[in-house]
């Protein structure tokens, strides 16, 4: 029995799914996945590190809520006394 291989059509990633497969494929190599995509590896690695990770969102979010007074350092004994 032939083993049967789900068709992805990479060239229609948007920037967030090209990111989430990357995230979720931490064996593929930049190379091989740029080819997948019909990108170069400058080009791959230019989308993987826009603002758009789950790392930049998060930054995003504590420097909006710092911003507003609404974030909370976290606490030092050696000087919050």
């Amino acid at each position: 029995m032939a083993h049967q291989i789900d068709f992805i059509d990479f060239g229609s990633f948007c920037k967030d799914e090209i990111r989430e497969y990357y995230d979720r494929h931490p064996d593929l190599s930049i190379l091989t996945y740029a080819g997948m995509l019909g990108l170069t590896g400058t080009e791959l690695k230019g989308i993987l590190m826009s603002d758009g990770s789950a790392i930049d969102k998060e930054e995003e979010k504590h420097q909006r809520l710092e911003e507003e007074g609404m974030y909370c350092t976290p606490y030092d004994p050696e000087t919050d006394i």
